[in-house]
């Protein structure tokens, strides 16, 4: 996070000069931020007023330039904005992507190089996003170092979006007229009030994704805007004031502070933010605004323009860049949750030091760079070599990354047979290797997923939308049958099982994928109304398509209890059988009590790793099968069960490499990679059921 104020001449009538007390208040802002990340694992609301006083500063620089009639220039800012953004961001990147290679298993890489260069892209908050992070989560290895830059690139969007606002209504005020602020100030309010109204309901139907959701923050930083336009945020003549006066902004000071420490410590927020919540610390930030320079000896501006204070604003930016990859480093490689009074502390010390040599010789010398500044055009060239020079070994690592697991995937028929080598009849290849590594490879073991190679496109592009980022197929001959699998990561992961017998077949298979939210059209999801419109649009597209054959799961093993039928069984399931459509049902997969690959990465045998299945939890007999057998005497379409729980846990035994091939990647979901080898038995187990390819 960076603030656009900068120190400026004085103009008149209103005074726009050098904060100190604020610039002491994003110090004190990014200095709650760490001490809460590292011995409280709150939110302290520091972020929300760090993003608040940049919009603050931001805004007044604009619109000033708009009432003397002065060009917005959007890309000299930008250009001028991030020449000092991405060079320290760049250097952390960097360096927190070597660290990750030398303190943490393969596993974590391939991961933290995508969010090095998400971060770089200004996108961190989207990715983490689609990879369903939860801010709330302890410190494991799925915990990126780089997470904290979700904020910078929410910070670095608004920076993009509000000088072009400005220079929109710039243009309008030229041609009508307006007064700046007022126009300035309708725009800001519309913003406000609509992104707050979606903060508020996406936090409570969605407080993973609305955390990192850019709309639904983006009302903090208009908040700060509007603040900006009022005459009393702006500091007067302090020598004319009152005792009385003195006093009272004294004492809204004072407030402002207590609000904003207290915010934290009093209120355990981390499942309430970005909401109504939110408003508390900016509410605190607002006092310590108006109060300006009080001109009182005891007033809380003298603290904040104190030099403690006034260094933290120096170097906070620096400190919220580099304490988040030390602490999560630190945790990682010691194998601890928290960190204590005394790693904590030296935490605080290194990041103390760290922050100010970056601050003093990358930082400052960058943002005082007389050549770069003195053009649009250089400044641009040295954000773009910057960048450049951050992307490039991060790119190169990615495809190296990339390439290991494409030769190890060539040899994978010979060595790495996945649930194959389950069949009685299996053969090992003459040629295969003992001593070859297993598949995926741990780089990219994480990253896993289901990827059909093609996106829904021409007659099989969804109507809806919503859809569009969830629908991929596999290639097929034109008026090839089709089989349409819908669910949520888990379904879809299972799902793919289905691609070798389908293409085997001259079938098509299209995925639809929703993560975490269930394929339960016409019942309300626990996820709230994005899941049930998402359900929705994927029944109309099924009704759109009419496909000869739908996957769903039709069994569901929740996070607590035992495997139940799930809710598309009884609703969704018969409506397609009547309507003539044949449903592949696949029972839900196991859940493990723990990731079994902290467990291999620590030097754990297979057996070592290897987690028992619950019959209590996953019996024998799946949960539907009374209820499969009453809609197999339908009529219509048929019901053809799948259930593939005895390759993934044989004998109730989930071993954590079967056939050279790892089963699962976390304690939710099976690789993408065992699924598809797991075809032959899914083949096996439709013919059995009568299926007609």
């Amino acid at each position: 996070m960076v603030s656009t104020q900068s120190p400026a001449r004085p103009a008149s009538p209103a005074p726009t000069g050098y904060r100190q007390e604020l610039h002491g208040l994003r110090g004190l802002a990014i200095a709650l931020v760490v001490i809460y990340h590292v011995f409280m694992d709150r939110v302290s609301g520091g972020v929300d007023v760090f993003l608040f006083i940049s919009a603050f500063f931001l805004t007044g620089s604009f619109v000033r330039r708009m009432e003397a009639g002065r060009p917005m220039a959007p890309v000299s800012y930008w250009a001028r904005t991030f020449k000092r953004l991405l060079a320290p961001g760049a250097v952390v990147v960097l360096a927190t992507l070597a660290g990750v290679r030398l303190l943490l298993p393969p596993s974590t890489w391939m991961p933290a190089i995508h969010d090095g260069i998400a971060s770089l892209l200004q996108v961190e908050n989207w990715l983490l996003i689609q990879r369903g992070t939860d801010y709330e989560a302890a410190a494991t290895t799925a915990t990126s170092p780089l997470q904290h830059f979700w904020s910078l690139s929410i910070q670095g969007q608004v920076f993009l979006l509000w000088p072009l606002l400005f220079a929109l209504c710039a243009v309008v005020v030229r041609r009508t007229r307006i007064a700046p602020r007022r126009l300035v100030g309708i725009l800001f309010v519309v913003i406000t009030l609509a992104s707050f109204a979606w903060s508020v309901v996406s936090t409570a139907t969605q407080q993973e994704t609305a955390y990192f959701d850019t709309t639904a923050r983006i009302w903090e930083f208009s908040a700060g805007s509007l603040l900006a336009l009022l005459p009393t945020a702006t500091p007067a003549d302090r020598d004319g004031r009152s005792r009385r006066e003195r006093r009272i902004r004294a004492a809204l000071g004072w407030a402002g502070l207590a609000v904003l420490i207290s915010t934290g410590a009093l209120i355990d927020g981390r499942s309430m933010f970005p909401g109504w919540i939110a408003a508390i610390p900016l509410l605190g930030a607002t006092l310590v605004i108006l109060s300006g320079v009080s001109g009182s000896r005891y007033g809380a501006d003298r603290l904040l323009a104190s030099k403690p204070f006034s260094m933290l604003g120096d170097m906070s930016y620096g400190l919220y860049l580099v304490h988040w990859p030390i602490l999560t480093l630190t945790l990682l490689a010691m194998e601890r949750e928290a960190a204590g009074p005394v790693v904590g502390v030296s935490v605080i010390a290194v990041s103390l030091v760290l922050a100010h040599l970056l601050t003093r010789f990358l930082d400052t010398p960058i943002r005082r760079w007389d050549w770069a500044n003195r053009t649009a055009a250089r400044a641009g060239a040295v954000a773009l070599t910057v960048l450049a020079v951050g992307l490039v070994p991060s790119i190169g690592a990615k495809m190296m990354l990339e390439n290991a697991a494409a030769d190890a995937e060539r040899r994978a028929t010979a060595d790495n047979p996945g649930a194959r080598v389950l069949d009685p009849d299996f053969t090992p290849h003459p040629d295969a290797d003992p001593d070859a590594a297993p598949l995926p490879s741990a780089a990219i073991l994480p990253q896993d997923w289901e990827n059909l190679p093609l996106s829904c496109e021409g007659d099989f592009a969804p109507r809806d939308g919503m859809l569009a980022d969830s629908c991929r197929m596999t290639d097929a001959p034109d008026g090839a049958p089709v089989i349409v699998a819908a669910g949520n990561s888990r379904l879809a992961q299972t799902a793919v099982s289905l691609m070798g017998p389908a293409q085997e077949n001259g079938w098509r298979l299209i995925i639809l994928r929703a993560p975490s939210c269930g394929f339960t059209p016409g019942s309300a999801s626990y996820l709230g109304p994005e899941c049930d419109a998402h359900n929705e649009a994927a029944s109309e597209y099924i009704d759109q398509l009419q496909p000869e054959a739908v996957a769903v799961s039709t069994t569901l093993l929740p996070h607590e209890g035992p495997e139940r039928v799930d809710l598309v069984t009884e609703g969704e399931v018969p409506r397609l059988l009547e309507d003539g459509t044949d449903v592949i049902a696949l029972r839900d997969t196991p859940r493990l009590p723990e990731s079994p690959v902290p467990c291999l990465e620590a030097g754990g045998s297979v057996e070592d790793c290897t987690q028992m299945l619950d019959p209590e939890i996953m019996p024998d007999r799946r949960t539907d099968a009374a209820v499969l057998e009453t809609l197999a005497a339908r009529r219509e379409g048929e019901v053809f069960p799948v259930d593939l729980v005895p390759v993934i846990c044989p004998e109730h035994a989930c071993t954590p490499i079967i056939g050279n091939v790892h089963v699962m990647f976390d304690e939710d979901h099976l690789t993408a990679t065992y699924m598809e080898s797991s075809g032959d038995e899914v083949a096996r187990q439709l013919e059995e059921a009568g299926f007609r390819w």
